[in-house]
């Protein structure tokens, strides 16, 4: 059994717009390099990851589909947003891939402990090119794990003694998950 969330398409835009609100000038690729590494250290401290976005093995880096799905445009994320055919408030440049946000993040949708998380990855990761990025996600265990497909949860846990019990909590808890 693997863990398995239904994304929340409201929380992932408030991602979004959180991180490029703190970090004016984020494109496309460390925005959702820095949603990975936060949702991450959030499932290692917390038990579950920020918003439940399902991750696939990209040729660069690990790609949450969601939160790719809002910057680009794509329409079952807008449709899951319910915003009945207004634009989401967001916009990338077509030249530089920079993501400017529309609004303000609405902060009553991330927990104190999601804004440490992504607070942690603007300063772990915002500043990195994008090859260190590239190589460095391509190292992650998750990333090798899923060969190109999707990614588990389960393996983006680090290394610990209760490794496996905190594996097996994630998978029979993850339906139940409430972002």
């Amino acid at each position: 059994m693997t863990a398995r969330y239904i994304p929340d398409t409201a929380k992932v835009l408030e991602v979004i717009l959180w991180l490029t609100t703190e970090s004016p000038g984020m494109d496309v690729y460390h925005v959702v390099k820095c949603a990975y590494y936060a949702d991450k250290r959030h499932l290692n401290q917390y038990g579950r990851p920020i918003a439940g976005d399902q991750y696939e093995a990209d040729e660069y880096g690990p790609l949450g589909q969601c939160i790719y799905g809002l910057l680009r445009g794509r329409p079952l994320e807008a449709l899951a947003l319910e915003l009945n055919g207004g634009p989401i408030p967001i916009s990338v440049g077509d030249q530089d891939h920079v993501v400017v946000p529309g609004r303000d993040p609405n902060l009553g949708k991330l927990s104190q402990s999601d804004v440490e998380a992504l607070h942690w990855a603007i300063e772990n990761y915002a500043h990195m090119s994008f090859r260190e990025l590239l190589e460095l996600s391509h190292e992650e265990e998750a990333y090798q794990r899923a060969d190109g497909g999707r990614m588990r949860y389960e393996d983006m846990l680090d290394p610990a003694p209760d490794r496996e019990a905190k594996a097996q909590e994630l998978s029979e808890n993850a339906r139940h998950a409430v972002f």
